[in-house]
């Protein structure tokens, strides 16, 4: 009798997965879901992959999908619940985690990713008292604590939040690197109240010396056109190009998950586009000769500055 070849596509899935190659991934699942469409864990998994991928859409319905093959399990509940959330359908997000939390009373999974899912659909004490909970129940889970910092952090309880997240680390040191790549059974969702400092900060920093770039090459541009036009434009010609290529370095060496940040967040987005465009506008300076150019790539830099403030906020 031959052996179901399950399990080896998802296990194939899993790891492309993990690599970021999200489109071979999803296809991993065609087999098993064509042999068995009313299966949950391929579905599960299929689900986690898109949301990873930044495809909330596809990732819902493959959740929803799931949800149906096995409306009494915790998992295909936890990827719908983060699917929610990236969609903004916050209302049916938090619904979806109060069933979560009520199917698992206490269960350490339930409490933990319905904490997640309800702190960034809704938060409040709730939220809060699910993490503790988790925590309560797992004391040596380190994304119990992560969980707890996210949920903390947004009620800004500052003090709380730093400590379950040096807690965190400390019972698990690779959360700190691995926080983008995808786990199993939507540990995703404990990740953007949590791991998002730190993203942020690679993010920002590349746009921080991006504009600082900017600004110097500007205002030597802008000094020396009055009197020597050539030498200006000679100088934002080849500064321009190495801005240009100074931000693109920076860019490809950001982790993935941080690229993907860039194209999913608002406010990084802006930022990264507009610290992007300062030297690409000092190249056209240097074309073109108008200094109109120049104000403009002084003026991109406000609004990277803007949006990394406003990110701050949140």
């Amino acid at each position: 009798m031959e052996a179901d070849p399950t399990e080896g596509y998802l296990r194939r899935a899993e790891l492309l997965a993990e690599l970021g190659r999200y489109d071979e991934a999803a296809a991993e699942l065609d087999q098993p879901l064509a042999r068995d469409p009313g299966n949950s864990e391929a579905l599960v998994l299929l689900a986690a992959v898109h949301l990873a991928a930044g495809r909330a859409e596809p990732g819902l319905d493959a959740a929803e999908r799931a949800v149906a093959a096995a409306p009494d399990a915790l998992p295909p509940l936890v990827e719908q619940g983060v699917a929610l959330c990236d969609l903004r359908r916050f209302a049916e997000a938090a619904a979806v985690a109060d069933r979560i939390l009520a199917a698992g009373p206490d269960d350490a999974y339930a409490q933990l990713h319905g904490a997640a899912i309800l702190g960034e659909a809704r938060n409040g004490q709730r939220a809060l008292d699910a993490a503790w909970h988790a925590v309560a129940l797992a004391p040596d889970n380190a994304r119990a604590h992560l969980v707890l910092a996210g949920v903390a952090a947004r009620m800004e309880l500052t003090d709380l939040a730093e400590r379950a997240r040096t807690e965190a680390l400390r019972l698990d040191p690779t959360l700190a690197e691995s926080a983008g790549h995808l786990r199993r059974y939507g540990a995703r969702s404990v990740l953007p109240g949590a791991a998002r400092p730190q993203a942020d900060t690679r993010v920002a920093a590349t746009a921080v010396y991006a504009s600082a770039y900017t600004v110097a090459v500007a205002l030597v541009s802008a000094v020396l056109h009055p009197t020597t036009p050539g030498a200006s434009r000679g100088l934002a010609l080849i500064l321009g190009a190495a801005g240009l290529g100074l931000v693109a370095l920076l860019a490809v060496r950001l982790p993935q998950a941080l690229r993907r940040q860039v194209h999913t967040d608002r406010a990084t987005g802006v930022a990264g586009y507009a610290a992007l465009a300062g030297p690409a506008l000092i190249l056209l300076y240097g074309l073109v000769g108008s200094p109109w150019a120049l104000a403009a790539a002084i003026a991109m830099t406000a609004v990277a500055g803007v949006a990394l403030v406003s990110k701050l906020k949140l």
